[in-house]
């Protein structure tokens, strides 16, 4: 346990970020976190992982904490369109105290007063609405069901659904965002940060790119990119953070900043001074289509606490 926490100051502080000209000023209450598909099962594990950190989750189409234990073939045949009964919640949740128990991931009681927010179209055929079911039953074993929004209502299929930008809410082409007349960037971010004000429209700054630092050991680009409201640049205001994860086919290798730039996420931020960083996946032979690790391409370890992009991704934000 103490050469866990040693290891992870010591990363922590040598993380760098360059490449970026501001000095922001990040209130660490309000670091919360979302994904879609692949980036929500990040999202979820990243959440659980590192509750420390991060104070809340948004999950778009994404499943319970370990559903592939591992395994790319138990991901396929029980965590995609289809799902079963071998999957435990009571199981899992014994399998995350344990785990939180030895340190490699946070302790539990520190999602208590967190909030979560889980979406999943009625017209998503991709990843069974089984999935989101369970992982909101999981959920709501470590936190009151009154902090947990689950949205099952909307007619979408697997992609994200945004309002006035994007293509036809029933295709499925790049960067596979959905004119659904739907704002999930709008309504996952009210659920995580109540009170936000209505975003005006035409008034966003442009995204900075970034280095990562570690990314290319994790199968992650060397640039990632950050959204910093004006209100945010020169350090002297206390911003939000928030850490927004593509889904698979959805990285800037593949669609360049078309998802970042559709989704409605920079809206809502510059609004509200919220700061956005976005990571991206890169394509390798283990992981073709560029998808967040969600069961085990880089190991054992890939949900917990040391997990490659889990690291990673923590020892940015603690940074930033």
């Amino acid at each position: 346990m103490l050469k866990l926490i040693l290891t992870f100051t010591l990363l922590a502080a040598s993380a760098a970020v360059a490449g970026s000209p501001h000095e922001l000023n990040i209130d660490r209450e309000k670091v919360t976190v979302s994904g879609i598909s692949a980036g929500g099962q990040m999202a979820h594990q990243l959440h659980i992982a590192y509750s420390d950190l991060f104070g809340g989750a948004a999950i778009i189409a994404g499943g319970p904490f370990g559903c592939a234990d591992g395994l790319l073939a138990t991901a396929m045949a029980r965590c995609m369109g289809v799902t079963d009964d071998s999957y435990s919640i009571t199981e899992k949740k014994a399998e995350i105290v344990g785990a939180a128990t030895e340190g490699q991931l946070a302790g539990t009681d520190l999602l208590a007063d967190d909030h979560v927010w889980i979406f999943h179209g009625t017209q998503d055929t991709t990843v069974a609405a089984g999935l989101s079911e369970k992982l909101v039953t999981l959920y709501s074993e470590f936190l009151p069901v009154e902090q947990i929004t689950y949205v099952n209502d909307i007619e979408a299929i697997h992609n994200f659904p945004a309002q006035g930008a994007g293509s036809a809410c029933t295709e499925m082409v790049p960067p596979y965002v959905g004119d659904c007349n739907y704002d999930t960037a709008g309504e996952l971010l009210q659920h995580l940060y109540p009170g936000l004000e209505a975003p005006i429209a035409g008034v966003e700054t442009g995204l900075t790119e970034v280095a990562l630092e570690g990314a290319a050991d994790a199968g992650l680009s060397e640039t990632a990119y950050l959204f910093i409201p004006p209100a945010c640049a020169d350090g002297r205001k206390a911003c939000a953070l928030h850490l927004a994860l593509h889904g698979c086919a959805q990285s800037a290798v593949q669609v360049g900043t078309g998802f970042m730039e559709q989704s409605g996420y920079l809206r809502w931020a510059e609004a509200n001074d919220i700061v956005l960083a976005f990571p991206q996946v890169v394509p390798g032979a283990a992981n073709p289509y560029a998808c967040w690790d969600w069961w085990g391409y880089t190991g054992a370890n890939y949900l917990y606490r040391d997990g490659a992009q889990m690291a990673v991704l923590a020892n940015w934000i603690n940074h930033l």
